[in-house]
């Protein structure tokens, strides 16, 4: 691999890393506005059991990135 080659890998890696992030924090804003509905008493109990089962998909695709970090570049929570 050329060094021409190695730094488009990297730029690229950069670049993807950038767009995860900011999907993370997309979630993790989600996620604090789905827990809030859960925790309203004032809604009703349906609204606040459809909020919780988003949360835990949400909990889950958390849980699938972390997976994949670790495995595609060593990173462990």
């Amino acid at each position: 691999m050329t060094h021409l080659e190695a730094a488009t890998l990297n730029a690229q890696n950069f670049a993807s890393g950038l767009a995860a992030l900011q999907q993370f924090e997309e979630m993790l804003a989600k996620s604090d506005a789905i827990m809030a509905v859960v925790n309203d008493r004032d809604e009703p109990l349906e609204i606040r059991v459809e909020a919780l089962k988003e949360a835990r998909q949400l909990n889950q695709t958390f849980s699938t990135v972390a997976m994949a970090r670790e495995m595609a570049g060593g990173i462990s929570a």
